[in-house]
This record gives C-alpha cells, structure tokens and sequence, in this order.
C-alpha cells in the first residue's frame, strides 16, 4: 500500500500545471509576445502530459498538451509581410502550423477565434510549476552529424530509388566515394524524373530542396489541385533552388518554378552565375508570393550592433551558387565592406553556421529565408541568438542598385528573445513561368494559388503571406499577359525602389 501512494503521488507530480495555473502561464506567454490588447484568452482546455527528461539539477519536467482559443480584439492581416506570421503565434504556444486554426483568407476582424493546439514544458519549482523552453513539436530536423553513417543514408536513399533499374552492387565503398556517388545519383534522379515528367505530357513545377519552404508551398497547391476533385497531370520536383529552376525554365525543362525575386532579374540579364548561359530572356514572372528577409544572425551577447561591426569577424555569407550568399554580398557592398576586410569569409551556410555558432567557430552568418524561419526558432529556443539590423541608407541603396529587393522590417517576436523590430531587406519568392506558356493555363494557376489554397492545412507557414495584394511586389521581371491581366498591371515590369520607410 506505502508503494501504492508513493507512485500515485509520483504520477501527480508528473502532471504539471493544473487547468488555472496552465490558464495563467499561457495568458502571460501570449501578452508577452504579442502587441498588447490584440489577443484575448477565451479558453484553454487541458488535455494531458508526458514526462520529458529533467533539468539538470534533477527538477522533475513534463510536457503538458492543450487546446487554447484566442479572441482578437482588433483586426488583424495575417497576409501583411510585415506582420507576425501564424507560425510565431505556433511558436509561442508550442505548436504546428497546421494546428494554428482561424486564419481567414482576408484580414480577420474583431471578435474573430482562433484556436491553437499547443504545449508547453514546465518544471517542478517549489509548491508549483515554472514553464521553460522546450523542444518544439515542429521543427525542421537537425542537420545530420558528419561522418560516414550520414553519407551513406543520404546515397542509399538514391540507390533504392535506381535499384529496380540499376544494378547498384553491394555496400562497402569508402566515404568519399559514396559522397560522390550520392551527389551525382541526386542529379541524374532529377534528371529522369523531368524527362519522364515531360515525355507523359505532365506539367511539372521546380519546387526546391525536400523539406524546404519552397516545397510545402508547391505541395500545398498541387494538393488543392488534387483534393478539388479535379484530375491533375501536375507534378514537382526537387531542386537545389532559385538558380537551379531558373536554368531549367529556361532550357525549357520545367513548366513553372519558384525562383528569388533578385535571382529571376539576374537570370534575365543574364549577370551573375548566369553569365555562362547568358540572358534567359523567356522567362516571365507569374506573380510575387512571400517575402524572404535577409536575416545577418549573431549570439545574443555578441559586440556585433551593425553590420560595420562585422569587419575583422569570422562570417558565413551561404553557399556558393546560393541566394543567401547573392545577398549577402550585396548587403556588405552596400556597408561599404569587401570579403578581405572580414577575418573569415565561410560557405559551409546556415545549417553548418548555426552548429559552429554555438562551439564559438563563427561568429556571424547570413541566410535568405522566410520569416520565422523554423530553424531560427529552434536555435534560439536553446541558444540565444540576435538578428542584426540593415542601416536605413544601405537599405535605400539597396533596393535601387538589386532590382528584386524590398525593405523589410521584421516585427518584435519574430523569434524568441527578439524584443525589437529589426529592419532589413527582403527578396520577393516569385512564381515564375515563360512568355509561351498558355494564357488560360496561367490564369487558373493563379487562382489557384491565391484564391483557393490553404496552405497552413499543407502546412506552409509562408504560404499565408501569400496574397493578391502583394502579389505585384518586388518584381523585377516583365509579367506574362495573363498574370498582368490578374493582377491588373502593364507586362513590362520596371523596377523601382519602394517608398522611404
């Protein structure tokens, strides 16, 4: 019986909060991460716990799950890119883009309900329960660690793929060789899967890296396409990004793409990694989707206020071929800084910086990236991090010298710890197709993609920034005829710097 009440008292304790006190918690979580007197806690109901490992002085923790409903007390656009973004709101109550419910499609008003499935790890603390930073039930997976066990996944997921086709051998080979054969298996899979694509007349849409933001949205309109009722011969496939899709629109290899608004200008002036192919003069934007701000991100305590502060700094600017490091070059041109006035110019890019970051072996790194990104989050969940502004004179530069950037400003809570709104400049995700492609089949991809999806139930936090209204902004390409007549604009984009902030 003693044993009985001992595991009872045990099980009670792994509880965590009770239905008050988790009400309590819950309410001051959201009135410090948000403008005051824009949410009102309307209810939360409880649903259950799980015990997760204790802290490091043996404090008991538990991870306590809920349903949470939210009134708005004003109106609120959501698609606004300046915004707070519904997977901050995810972020803060410990939950997933897709259980962020509410969201309307126009600015919703007030009175309004939005329900979230949330949670939250808390931690013994006296006679009651202290809530902590805790894992996030949405993130994107960390990085595999170097070393021959992670080669060898990532070629073996290419060679299943061809073992019905390619007798492969056994295993075995030594690391660097399987880094070889996965790299170039990669692109011969992309290869066969265009051309199967294109020789069954599918109409095939270059999405981006798996996993990535450029992929959910794509997903996300070709499962409303699919979930209509309507028969679709639409397909994605997976590339290395913007410039990758570029060149396949170009060579007419794919039918659409998402490219960075900046890449696309680059593309068809034919400057930049597309020198060798020269001006790919075809393509035609379809409309600008969601911004992608240039996040400059250093630890919380770092010296480093401004971007001048980078001079003598170890530095990642992205890979080589990427937008970030695009980006990232013109943002040090604009503050007047050359590579050689850095102490360290690196490319391994944001998943590698992030993991140096933290062991002391960098100490700045750039990425282009929706807004919250989901692995900004989870870093600075666990190690605290700061983004670094963009002086207001180098953004105007900027905007006028990049053809495809817009200023920025990403509101205070973007991330955890981020008290302050910082200014920077963004470049537009832009749909993309060619001049030849078929005025009607345009149109209804349009509609489609800003009138009829829902893209937080394919769970694409960037997708809901997606809206007509913004739909023209920093293009810097001409506009195919149909899109122009959508949007209600002239073809013939010409670009112009936004309007001082």
């Amino acid at each position: 019986m003693k044993h009985l009440w001992l595991l009872l008292l045990l099980a009670a304790c792994s509880r965590g909060p009770d239905q008050a006190a988790l009400q309590k918690q819950v309410q001051a979580q959201i009135d410090k991460s948000f403008k005051p007197g824009l949410l009102e806690l309307a209810a939360l109901k409880r649903l259950g716990s799980s015990p997760v490992p204790a802290a490091q002085e043996g404090a008991p923790r538990v991870l306590v799950y809920y349903n949470v409903t939210l009134r708005l007390k004003e109106g609120y656009d959501f698609k606004d890119w300046e915004g707070l973004s519904p997977a901050t709101l995810a972020q803060v109550l410990g939950g997933r883009e897709k259980g962020v419910l509410g969201v309307k499609a126009k600015e919703n008003q007030p009175g309004d309900l939005l329900r979230v499935f949330g949670s939250g790890t808390y931690e013994r603390s006296g006679d009651g329960w202290t809530s902590v930073a805790g894992s996030q039930r949405d993130v994107s997976p960390a990085p595999a660690d170097p070393g021959n066990a992670a080669v060898s996944v990532a070629s073996k997921r290419y060679l299943d793929q061809l073992a019905s086709v390619v007798d492969v051998g056994p295993p075995g080979i030594d690391a660097k060789s399987d880094a070889i054969i996965s790299e170039e298996l990669e692109v011969a899979l992309r290869h066969i899967q265009r051309r199967r694509a294109r020789a069954q007349e599918l109409v095939t849409i270059a999405s981006g890296p798996a996993g990535g933001e450029y992929t959910r949205v794509v997903d996300a309109v070709i499962g409303t396409l699919a979930k209509g009722g309507r028969k679709t011969r639409t397909i994605a496939v997976e590339t290395e990004g913007s410039i990758e899709n570029a060149l396949l629109l170009g060579r007419g290899q794919a039918d659409y793409g998402l490219v960075q608004s900046d890449v696309a200008w680059l593309a068809v002036a034919g400057a930049g990694p597309f020198a060798a192919d020269g001006p790919l003069t075809k393509l035609a934007a379809l409309g600008s989707l969601y911004p992608e701000p240039v996040h400059i991100v250093v630890p919380a305590q770092s010296a480093i206020r401004s971007i001048e502060d980078l001079r003598g700094k170890r530095v990642d600017i992205g890979t080589p071929q990427s937008g970030s490091r695009i980006n990232a070059l013109a943002v040090l041109q604009a503050h007047r800084i050359a590579i050689k006035d850095l102490a360290e110019a690196r490319g391994g890019g944001a998943q590698a910086a992030m993991q140096q970051m933290r062991v002391g072996q960098v100490d700045a790194f750039f990425t282009t990236i929706g807004a919250p990104a989901r692995e900004l989050q989870r870093v600075a969940g666990a190690f605290p991090i700061r983004l670094v502004p963009i002086s207001a004179a180098a953004a105007a530069r900027l905007v006028v010298e990049q053809p495809g950037l817009v200023r920025l400003t990403l509101p205070a809570n973007t991330y955890p710890g981020q008290s302050e709104p910082v200014a920077t400049v963004a470049v537009a995700a832009l749909l993309v197709s060619t001049v030849d492609t078929p005025q009607d089949e345009v149109k209804a991809l349009l509609e489609l993609a800003y009138e009829s999806t829902d893209y937080l139930a394919f769970g694409s936090a960037q997708g809901v920034k997606i809206s007509k209204a913004s739909g023209l902004r920093g293009i810097a390409i001409p506009l195919h005829p149909a899109a122009a007549a959508y949007f209600g604009a002239k073809p013939e984009a010409k670009p112009k710097p936004e309007a001082k902030k």
